[in-house]
């Protein structure tokens, strides 16, 4: 399972990443919504987990971009913030899965990526 991991803080992502492929995930880092795009245009991502402000772009803006190439539209994600619940409803809005508040509860990140992983295993067949 390909993860894509969009944050520009160092250790979120050293410490997102160490957790989800202690788990068995294979995850790719962007620190921006330019790089991001350029992963997802040479490979194919069935999770995205996006901070909300980049340097670049927001987090809104950098999904619309991912699930607009082929292959992608429907892969789930999952927001990251650490302006905590003053961002849940806009990622709503935008589309995001799941809604994480920095600092990230990695128990609650293990908790759903495996029910992403179903989705986006049943999307991908058709269900």
């Amino acid at each position: 399972m390909q993860i894509l991991l969009v944050d520009d803080n160092l250790l979120m992502q050293q410490v997102i990443s160490r957790v989800l492929e202690s788990q068995g995930y294979h995850v790719r880092v962007a620190e921006d919504g330019a790089e991001a795009l350029a992963l997802a245009q040479a490979e194919r991502f069935q999770i995205f987990v996006i901070d909300m402000r980049l340097p670049d772009q927001d987090g809104p803006q950098v999904l619309a971009a991912l699930r607009g190439l082929p292959g992608m539209g429907r892969s789930p994600a999952i927001a990251v913030s650490g302006l905590g619940e003053a961002d849940r409803a806009r990622t709503v809005r935008a589309g995001f899965d799941v809604f994480l508040a920095k600092p990230i509860d990695l128990d609650e990140l293990l908790r759903v990526v495996p029910h992403l992983v179903e989705l986006s295993t049943a999307q991908t067949m058709g269900m």
